[in-house]
């Protein structure tokens, strides 16, 4: 019978192989020496030249770790717009600084690690390592499981039925005919295939110009969540 700790260590395996980075850089041996440390962690990393850019990035995209170099102009604001953001909120920041004012101003913006300039391979693999179970955890509440279940969805004003479009530990998507309005709240409720009854409350996270609706939880019942937590198992690979 496989032990919760050996479940546990398996997605972090697993996540961590998969992580995703976004680099803001303008300076080529930093920007090397952080591709070589992505590398090194089996991680994908994407370059934005600016934060302008980033911004559009994440908006779109959901991403593991966000690399900041703080000499970027706009490199604070855009710390900030990430942990005031919704889908990338809890992504790990790493803020490349150059003396501790920079290091406190990071900090203070929401940056989880700093790395210091001159960037030295070394140390930036240790943060990476000492970060990739971080991000592995956070990857797994919103790894997507395609399922198509009919949802009970209820508004302040009305109740719905809807059809679910992937299941995560942290939310679902929805296919709705009807808009809806982004950080309204929610109730749900839907039946797991062979998984037991699920009900809670969320919010609009994002919605799309398809019909996608994204629900993040809030609030699950104990015996609703360990429902979820056994479906989701049983669908991790094998080790």
């Amino acid at each position: 019978m496989q032990t919760a700790t050996t479940a546990d260590a398996r997605v972090v395996q697993s996540a961590q192989s998969e992580l995703d980075f976004l680099v803001v850089c303008d300076d080529y041996p930093a920007f090397r020496t952080v591709t070589t440390a992505v590398r090194n962690i089996n991680g994908k990393l994407s370059c934005a030249p600016s934060p302008a850019s980033a911004k559009d990035y994440i908006a779109r995209r959901k991403v593991d770790g966000i690399i900041v170099d703080l000499r970027v102009d706009g490199a604070l604001e855009l710390i900030e717009a990430v942990r005031r953001g919704s889908s990338n909120k809890f992504s790990v920041v790493f803020a490349c600084v150059t003396c501790s004012s920079e290091a406190t101003q990071a900090l203070g913006a929401g940056a989880n690690f700093l790395i210091h300039h001159p960037l030295n391979l070394a140390k930036v693999d240790q943060v990476f390592q000492s970060a990739a179970s971080m991000m592995a955890a956070e990857k797994r509440r919103y790894f997507r499981y395609p399922l198509m279940v009919p949802v009970n969805l209820k508004t302040t004003s009305k109740e719905t039925k809807v059809t679910m479009s992937n299941l995560s530990e942290g939310g679902m998507a929805l296919w709705c005919l009807e808009p809806h309005q982004l950080g309204a709240t929610v109730g749900f409720s839907f039946e797991l295939p062979f998984g037991g009854s699920i009900q809670g409350k969320g919010e609009v996270a994002w919605v799309s110009s398809e019909g996608l609706v994204g629900v993040k939880f809030h609030h699950l019942a104990e015996s609703a969540y360990k429902h979820l937590l056994a479906w989701l198992n049983r669908r991790m690979p094998a080790a």
